[in-house]
């Protein structure tokens, strides 16, 4: 069962967060001007410096809120323009962070509070009424207001910045990494499969992506029935409706259907919260952009071939290795492909190297990563990145360097090898 926290992710961006602040300038106008009357029947008087005329309070507070609307309009405008050269220079799939970031969003939602508070007023104001408690309020909701406005376009100014992006992806990874380390299994998934006994297939419940795999409410349920649940696919595979999701070990009445289906929901788009994989395939498609040749932004691209190594290698080193999840007795109740660092390499680097083929700084910055990597790796698992080390050096010489280029190159990747076998 998805929790409300699913729920509200497809709604992020610039609906929920800032609706939900923006309203609050109602809730608030009704609780100031009721309070101050109140106030003003127990005998409250404001000072001097406060009272105001309700003709200088309206007029106030009429600037007030068509300011707010006009920066709003303003916020909005920049938003898709950084949306817009985003999408057509670093990549379109970056449009969801920024439309996830918090700052945007409550730039966005005190703008719509301070104009909804400075209307609700006007609305709520009478030729008898006391509203210096409410413009004083209002003043300070406008100069909140401007100080986020400054904020927002401060990081702004960062967000279309490649490398502060892709540091930010980075760290995020980094994140996902460690919460996967920290669930990493002591074996893979493929020896913690059942070998005997009757399975029953689970299909898939729709059409989408599997977001991610709930499996400590699935690993209670397997354990009660006595059951191994079994998935075919990972978090970030494409489902259809003829697919298998799962298949159950030992369930003989059928009884996990609903739970299976319900520990893998299926979302329109892929998401990088429980999908380790998509954040790997975010900076690998930001260097494959910026190789490309509308694009030819190397330095672009050997920032994200070093973000990348630095996680994969901190990945390998730690024995990634996620998809097989035990209940209290230490029986593996359920299982899913497991994702591990080497999984992770073999989507990233060969795709890496085929597009570096032929420039010399990006074909010297994967040098240095894959060495990177190697070195972090067990030894018995290292052969992959010799591996790749040696198609590096075949498209090197398959390329059109110079000649002194390729030596260069075939040399440092020669010593290195050596050095790693």
């Amino acid at each position: 069962m998805q929790t409300p926290r699913d729920l509200v992710r497809y709604f992020r961006g610039f609906l929920t967060i800032p609706a939900a602040i923006s309203l609050s300038g109602l809730v608030v106008a009704g609780i100031v001007f009721k309070t101050e009357q109140a106030l003003v029947k127990w005998g409250w008087s404001a000072s001097d410096w406060l009272s105001v005329s309700n003709c200088t309070a309206s007029d106030v507070l009429s600037a007030i809120s068509a300011a707010s609307m006009s920066a709003l309009v303003m916020v909005y405008s920049i938003v898709l323009l950084v949306y817009t050269l985003a999408a057509g220079s670093i990549g379109p799939r970056l449009l969801q962070r920024f439309g996830e970031d918090r700052v945007n969003q409550v730039a966005v939602g005190s703008l719509g509070a301070t104009f909804l508070y400075s209307l609700m007023i006007l609305w709520l104001v009478r030729d008898d009424t006391s509203v210096n408690l409410a413009v004083v309020v209002g003043i300070i909701y406008s100069i909140v207001s401007v100080l986020l406005l400054l904020l927002f376009v401060h990081t702004v100014s960062t967000r279309v910045t490649i490398d502060q992006e892709a540091a930010r992806i980075s760290e995020a990874l980094d994140r996902q990494v460690s919460t996967a380390i920290e669930n990493s299994a002591d074996i893979p998934s493929s020896e913690a499969i059942p070998e005997k006994g009757d399975k029953r297939p689970v299909p898939a419940s729709g059409t989408g992506y599997v977001n991610s795999i709930n499996t400590e409410e699935l690993v209670r349920a397997a354990k009660q029935a006595g059951a191994v649940v079994v998935f075919d696919v990972q978090p970030g595979d494409f489902m259809v409706p003829s697919d298998i999701l799962a298949n159950v070990h030992g369930d003989c009445n059928e009884s996990l259907n609903d739970l299976v289906q319900a520990a893998a929901p299926l979302i329109p788009a892929r998401d990088p919260n429980g999908d380790i994989r998509f954040s790997v395939h975010l900076l690998v498609e930001i260097a494959l952009r910026a190789l490309s040749p509308g694009v030819n932004d190397t330095f672009t691209a050997i920032v994200c071939i070093d973000r990348l190594s630095a996680s994969l290698a901190r990945a390998w080193s730690s024995k990634l290795c996620t998809g097989v999840y035990r209940d209290d007795d230490g029986a593996v109740r359920v299982v899913y492909p497991s994702i591990t660092a080497e999984a992770l390499f073999h989507d990233s680097m060969p795709a890496l190297r085929r597009a570096a083929r032929g420039n010399g700084l990006v074909t010297a910055a994967l040098i240095r990563a894959l060495v990177r990597i190697a070195e972090a790796a067990p030894e018995k698992e290292a052969w992959a990145v010799v591996d790749e080390l040696t198609a590096v050096r075949d498209e090197t010489r398959e390329s059109d360097m110079l000649e002194r280029d390729i030596d260069k190159f075939c040399g440092q990747i020669e010593t290195a090898t050596r050095g790693l076998s």
